[in-house]
């Protein structure tokens, strides 16, 4: 598809998280990916929350099924999102279990959240010492979200996540969040932390901090195209996956989200188009 081909120039890893079809089925949320024109998903295997796939009772059936369903769809796996409470044990050993699933679906990166608490930051330094001997084992990196009070902004990021050194570690740079969360621009924020980048949610957003509401790309109020202009520019290719959670409300038909998936795809291809032709 022409269009398609127009954005991989650019952007190379361009997905959708199957969160944005929170409360639908894997297969309502990957038939509506495809069908906007995307060739890559970030698989959400969050637990309590939107839980696509099962990484801890999966059998192989459903193993072959789900790459039987993407390859039907001209789908791949980019990402994983395995969210889960770094300061529990539990939380750590599910993110060591998404971390050694990755390579079996041909995820470059498996995204989390961190700790909701300054208090427990140690408790977190120590665990992501061990998971990242892991996702080096398995030759996969770790995104930790611009997501919650502890992580909230890229500045805030940088300053904890530079003294690993090693670039099996990284940060899911969520436009998004970096408003809801640390109440500041991401067109600005973005650049402390982008050498230190693995992953990005591109997530739009009206309203200020604390406000949720995310609408389809270019619906809301964040200059993308100042902030994917720096992947050129610093010749940067890394999975770029659209978020999109609406008004906190996950009522909305199927037929919804997929014109805002779509939406956001042509949007994408619009930007791709002004990069190709300033």
């Amino acid at each position: 598809m022409e269009k398609t081909k127009g954005v991989v120039r650019v952007f190379p890893f361009l997905a959708v998280s199957t969160n944005t079809y929170h409360g639908f089925s894997l297969s309502d949320a990957l038939s509506g990916i495809a069908g906007a024109g995307f060739h890559f998903v970030e698989l959400a295997c969050v637990k309590g929350w939107t839980n696509h796939f099962d990484l801890e009772g999966y059998s192989q059936e459903e193993l072959r099924d789900l790459k039987k369903m993407l390859d039907g769809l001209g789908l791949q796996v980019i990402s994983l999102s395995a969210h889960s409470d770094l300061a529990s044990p539990e939380g750590v050993r599910y993110l060591e279990k998404a971390l050694r699933f990755a390579p079996v679906v041909g995820a470059r990166v498996v995204n989390t959240g961190t700790v909701e608490s300054e208090r427990d930051v140690e408790i977190l330094r120590r665990h992501l010492e061990m998971l990242v001997r892991t996702a080096e084992e398995v030759g996969v990196q770790i995104g930790l979200e611009i997501h919650g009070d502890f992580f909230r902004s890229g500045r805030v990021a940088l300053e904890f996540i530079r003294d690993f050194r090693s670039p099996f570690i990284g940060i899911n740079y969520d436009t998004g969040n970096a408003i809801f969360y640390g109440d500041t621009r991401p067109e600005e924020d973005i650049t402390f932390c982008f050498p230190w980048i693995v992953h990005m949610h591109l997530k739009d957003k009206r309203g200020g901090y604390k406000v949720w509401n995310f609408p389809a790309l270019g619906k809301g109020e964040i200059d993308f195209r100042k902030i994917l202009g720096l992947l050129p520019e610093e010749k940067r290719s890394i999975p770029l996956s659209v978020e999109i959670e609406f008004e906190g409300k996950f009522d909305h038909p199927k037929e919804f989200v997929d014109e805002a998936v779509r939406e956001s795809f042509v949007y994408l291809l619009k930007l791709q188009e002004s990069f190709e032709n300033p």
